[in-house]
């Protein structure tokens, strides 16, 4: 009997059976002793380090021995006018490069694509200037950019102009920043920048906005997990307020479930309803922008609750001894009353 046959029948196991037998729960022991050992995790192993070596790192106020190297991109679609705006206000600061979505990507959040493959085309914008569009969302055109496609790094990463203000809760939704979020997990300097929505949009104060920030952002730097979200205010540069730094406000929503049916009569739904307010309290990106400032807001990809995580340490946390379940309330019991947490703005 050959050596084949009798491993398929328990016999000893061919040559090649010397590699090491990877296990996916031995993979993931070896893999956390390397993240204790660097002292972070790893994304994708040590073979992907050629693509992320083209990733620039952030550093405040750097130095520039060539213009820097712009990276312009959006969630409203490669054929937008807000895009092309951004692209020609930035055009004098640095060499722009411009990958958007191919469609509209509003509202998709931080989505990424990894179960189907990307396909990017070349372009042509309205002012005969060269573009590429990608088949996903604007994160999939971010990640394009910094695992190797364009076989350079960026300097900057600018994500608008967004028809319509991304203000307050509006962040987690918006596509528009998740691009600018991208960036930065890429350690690239990102700002997103929206503009309140009206019929005919004119993003000549919206444009000058984006210079501004540019520059500052170029010349003072942001630090690790930092970008900022700016939003515009539908009004002239004359009728501008000019700058407000900010924090984030409070939206609100007032969606609807609209139930339709199609010619074979099975149901549909679309979530629509009037578009969201918010809560007018001084000092929030919301209250500047209704009041034609040009709000400028700060944003850190660390989530962490801090008071949350305080309380959090006061809780019992113990590991039941043997067999012995940890004891619950009864249900008619009362847990006491939770003293609420002050707003946060």
């Amino acid at each position: 009997m050959s050596d084949s046959k009798a491993a398929g029948k328990g016999g000893p196991t061919p040559a090649k059976a010397e590699v090491p037998d990877m296990t996916r729960e031995r993979a993931r022991s070896e893999r956390r002793d390397v993240d204790l050992e660097r002292g972070e995790p790893l994304a994708g192993g040590s073979e992907r380090g050629g693509p992320r070596a083209l990733r620039t790192p952030s550093r405040p106020k750097p130095e520039y021995t060539s213009r820097p190297r712009i990276l312009v991109t959006n969630d409203d679609g490669v054929e937008s006018r807000g895009l092309l705006a951004l692209k020609q206000a930035l055009e004098p600061i640095g060499d722009v490069t411009v990958v958007a979505p191919d469609t509209n990507q509003s509202a998709v959040g931080h989505q990424k694509t990894l179960m189907r493959p990307l396909r990017v085309r070349e372009r042509i914008l309205a002012d005969g200037s060269a573009a590429y569009s990608v088949d996903g969302s604007p994160t999939d055109a971010v990640s394009l950019a910094f695992l190797g496609y364009f076989e350079h790094g960026f300097d900057l990463v600018a994500a608008g102009i967004n028809y319509g203000a991304n203000l307050g809760d509006d962040i987690t939704y918006s596509g528009t920043v998740s691009a600018a979020m991208e960036a930065v997990i890429n350690n690239c300097p990102a700002f997103a920048i929206s503009q309140e929505y009206y019929e005919h949009p004119d993003f000549a104060l919206a444009g000058y906005a984006a210079t501004v920030v540019a520059r500052n952002i170029l010349t003072e730097g942001l630090s690790r997990g930092e970008l900022i979200n700016v939003n515009v205010p539908a009004a002239s540069l004359e009728e501008s307020g000019g700058f407000e730094v900010t924090r984030l406000g409070r939206r609100v929503y007032s969606d609807q479930l609209v139930e339709r049916r199609d010619p074979r009569g099975i149901p549909y739904f679309w979530i629509g309803g009037p578009p969201p307010s918010g809560l007018a309290v001084p000092g929030t990106d919301y209250h500047a922008v209704i009041n034609r400032r040009i709000a400028i807001t700060p944003i850190h990809l660390d989530l962490t609750g801090r008071r949350l995580l305080r309380r959090l340490k006061t809780w019992p946390w113990d590991l039941p001894e043997g067999e012995a379940a940890p004891e619950l309330p009864a249900a008619d019991a009362p847990t006491g009353p939770i003293d609420p947490l002050p707003d946060q703005g």
